[in-house]
């Protein structure tokens, strides 16, 4: 898994990220308004969700910082 998301690029990795971080709790609002859910199933996605966005940012700022440091 971390082969595959070390293959995204740059910016679409950040990307992806931030969104991820950005629009989960917001879908986690709007389904719990349609279908109840408990508060630990809300903790476990979320906790799920921001695990894999900041392996999707930490790879963005990898990758940036090994362009910048082979570009000195």
């Amino acid at each position: 898994m971390i082969g595959k998301i070390k293959t995204v690029p740059e910016k679409a990795a950040f990307t992806i990220g931030l969104s991820l971080i950005l629009f989960v709790p917001l879908f986690l609002f709007l389904v719990s308004v349609l279908f109840p859910l408990e508060n630990w199933t809300k903790m476990i996605i979320s906790s799920i969700a921001i695990f894999l966005s900041t392996l999707f940012i930490l790879s963005a700022a990898d990758k940036r910082h090994s362009r910048i440091g082979k570009g000195k």
